[in-house]
């Protein structure tokens, strides 16, 4: 599917893809070809929803791992902490990283019997640079990899 969301000539295509046999995810499309654009894709199972999102900051939680009361309770951290850091790379790995460390349960990293947060992956685009940064919380692995764009886009 995010193959398939890659191939894709413009955004608009989302409406008509067909999700069926797809498990429901939540996934954000990041489109800079024309303008920045944002756009939310979730696949409850039955129903797709699209919708284009504020150029602004947001924190998601799968509905499937968390209640409603431990959602609004991640959203109040990461309003907090928006509150109190200037937002960039560095902070939000920080606030991935350490937000309600310890809170097995659904802390930002979580650590449950049956599932838990294993790995993170960041992307970061500056000017015709596209950065990328993956770690592996079991070995402690981070690796990184580096885009350059033949131009700007959008910027």
């Amino acid at each position: 599917m995010v193959k398939d969301f890659l191939k894709m000539k413009s955004t608009k295509e989302l409406q008509s893809y067909n999700f069926s046999n797809i498990e429901p995810f939540t996934i954000v499309v990041v489109d800079w070809n024309s303008s920045l654009e944002f756009i939310e894709v979730v696949w409850d199972g039955l129903n797709s929803y699209i919708k284009s999102l504020n150029l602004s900051s947001y924190i998601w939680s799968s509905s499937t791992l968390y209640n409603e009361a431990q959602k609004a309770e991640r959203k109040s951290w990461f309003e907090s902490f928006k509150s109190e850091n200037q937002l960039n790379a560095a902070t939000f790995l920080e606030f991935h990283k350490t937000a309600r460390k310890g809170n097995l349960d659904f802390g930002v990293i979580m650590d449950r019997e049956t599932v838990k947060t294993t790995s993170m992956t960041q992307i970061e685009k500056i000017d015709n640079t596209i950065t990328m940064r993956f770690e592996e919380f079991s070995s402690g692995k981070v690796s990184t990899k580096t885009l350059r764009l033949k131009s700007v886009l959008n910027d």
